[in-house]
């Protein structure tokens, strides 16, 4: 049975950790060729262990606040693999509190380099190769956080607010041209967030598990699946989707 990314290249911003990690891992074992970047140069350290040789698995450090590195990331991909197939806008950052709070604007100001200027230029970099080959998937990942009030962190929601419409936006305007834009949107999920709580990290899960409906937490590699599914040719009839993987997440809840 052939592997459904077979043959396929994909670039992951953020892929050194959490979603990013769990997405990267799972290309991988699809069949695709993939290109990890990341601002950590540390992260290089799990491009190698998924492939030693380094054919099918490429570490780039990028900071996706540079529209340059970001374009660079995307040019590793067709100096070395000739194509590019997928995109997953995936880094991202939570800072900032309430809009009143001392220090707010510029929380505001590193959250949307990141969260929305880093997709942004994501975005432009793999149209400037797809359209050229006549197709692709690009894939940001936004947040509940975009759907829900977020009243402690108010710049991070409306940054994923403003991922939700680019991906809309940008799927109407590229759809013709046979690429696809999706976004998925996690709940509440185990990642590099949780686990710098520290002492209070158990009592931080319950509280976030007791928000959804399935009383539970999420794991990457479950974000991850929905990248694959969103990815492969199952999806092919798939755009301008705003896929919730969220446990049902409603902050109303406990």
């Amino acid at each position: 049975m052939t592997a459904p990314l077979a043959g396929r290249v994909a670039v992951v911003t953020g892929g050194g950790s959490g979603i990013g990690r769990a997405t990267v891992r799972r290309f991988v074992a699809d069949g695709a060729s993939v290109v990890l970047a990341d601002l950590s140069v540390e992260s290089a350290g799990v491009a190698a262990e998924l492939d030693p040789s380094g054919r099918t698995v490429v570490f780039q450090r990028t900071d996706v606040r540079s529209a340059e590195e970001v374009a660079a990331a995307f040019a590793v991909a067709m100096d070395r693999f000739g194509r590019c197939d997928i995109a997953v806008n995936n880094a991202g950052i939570i800072a900032g509190g309430p809009i009143h709070e001392d220090g707010a604007d510029e929380a505001l100001d590193r959250v949307w380099q990141v969260c929305v200027a880093g997709v942004w230029y994501g975005c432009r970099a793999a149209l400037e190769h797809m359209r050229p080959q006549g197709g692709g998937v690009i894939l940001n990942t936004a947040s509940a956080a975009a759907l829900w009030p977020t009243p402690t962190f108010p710049a991070y929601g409306m940054a994923k607010a403003a991922v939700v419409h680019l991906t809309r936006s940008l799927a109407v305007a590229h759809g013709r041209e046979g690429i696809r834009v999706n976004a998925v949107v996690p709940g509440p999920t185990r990642t590099g967030i949780f686990e710098a709580a520290g002492a209070d990290h158990d009592d931080l899960e319950q509280t976030y598990a007791a928000k959804t409906a399935l009383g539970q937490m999420i794991a990457p590699e479950e974000i991850a699946d929905a990248f694959a599914y969103l990815a492969s040719d199952s999806a092919r009839s798939v755009t301008g989707a705003i896929l919730q993987v969220d446990a049902g997440y409603r902050p109303s809840f406990g």
